[in-house]
């Protein structure tokens, strides 16, 4: 009788270990013969107004459809299953949290540092040319690099989207050399890099959550912020702001992982599934990116504000304002770093 007892008992206790396994996610089960999904949850920084949102609602159309619904992802946009810390988003993708990620390689510098050389100023010489070459060819250095990185972490990266080059705009002034940045109050990320770029050039940066930076705009506790087109739009950025300046000073690509948790456990056939779908999204959600450029701009200028674009001139004056930031940096991640996104110190 002891005996039975004792293995009853350790039968349940098995039984909720494994119902207590699965991370983030709604663990698989079979009930009646059949399988129940395996609902992943899909963690996206900006609203459902932008581009974004292209790669993450392809990718869970592909991943759903591949797997004839063994799998559905769930959208969380607006960084909701970190309550808006977006770097807290990035931890929750390495401790498995969340299950599926989409975030700038900016943000997840904040966990992962040496991606931060992927956001040095003028990085990328010859813009979406240069970044295509070092990111967006198949098996390119740069593209390496990021996933290796993030595979150190924990993650894999099933694609590499695009955020865009970061645009400056500002209630001050139209900035069209080096000596217009001064004491300008300018809201960055709070990444380290940005802030000693910013200061450098004579501005004085200021880290505040994105979501404040409508109202301090608003308000005039800040001058200007610093970001891509879309993420300006879908902010409403541009109803707080008289002036853009296209500088094309930092490019910003988004990176769609699976976590460590969920990509450990998927068949060989469903990798393969998930890397197809993840690669198909981001070069969908590239080309939706690139084509709504000059239509924004557009339609900034429409509603009064004044777009101006740095010349060759004052971006080369930039650049050598800010070369001590290269030197600092390249102390701290090595000439390799810098190469796989094709830059070389002379």
């Amino acid at each position: 009788m002891k005996k039975r007892l004792l293995a009853g008992i350790m039968c349940a206790v098995m039984a909720l270990g494994v119902a207590g396994c699965g991370g983030g996610s709604d663990s698989g089960s079979s009930e009646g013969g059949e399988t129940k999904a395996v609902n992943l949850k899909m963690a996206v920084t900006p609203s459902e107004t932008s581009v974004w949102m292209v790669a993450a609602n392809e990718f869970k159309k592909l991943v759903e459809e591949g797997t004839e619904g063994r799998y559905t992802v769930t959208i969380y946009a607006n960084e909701q299953l970190a309550a808006g810390d977006q770097t807290k988003g990035v931890e929750m993708l390495f401790n498995g949290t969340t299950d599926v990620d989409l975030h700038s390689s900016m943000i997840i510098s904040n966990v992962v540092p040496e991606l931060s050389v992927i956001s040095m100023p003028w990085l990328f010489p010859n813009g979406y040319d240069s970044v295509d070459e070092y990111i967006f060819n198949d098996g390119s250095a740069g593209s390496e690099f990021i996933k290796e990185a993030i595979a150190a972490k924990g993650a894999h990266v099933v694609g590499i989207g695009e955020n865009g080059f970061r645009q400056i705009t500002n209630n001050k002034r139209p900035i069209t050399s080096a000596a217009d940045m001064s004491m300008l109050k300018i809201r960055v990320p709070a990444i380290s890099l940005l802030v000693d770029v910013f200061k450098t050039l004579g501005a004085d940066p200021t880290q505040m959550a994105f979501s404040e930076v409508f109202t301090a705009l608003q308000q005039g506790a800040i001058d200007g912020q610093e970001n891509p087109y879309d993420t300006i739009r879908s902010a409403k950025v541009q109803e707080v702001q008289k002036y853009m300046t296209i500088w094309n000073y930092c490019y910003d690509p988004i990176i769609l992982s699976v976590s460590g948790n969920i990509w450990n456990k998927l068949s060989d056939e469903d990798k393969a599934i998930f890397e197809a779908a993840g690669k198909q999204a981001c070069a969908t959600q590239v080309e939706s990116s690139r084509s709504m450029d000059a239509e924004i701009i557009e339609e900034f200028k429409g509603i009064g504000v004044e777009v101006n674009e740095l010349s060759p001139e004052a971006i080369e004056e930039m650049k050598t304002v800010v070369a001590p930031v290269y030197d600092k940096y390249r102390e701290e991640f090595g000439d390799e770093a810098f190469a796989a996104f094709g830059y070389t110190f002379e």
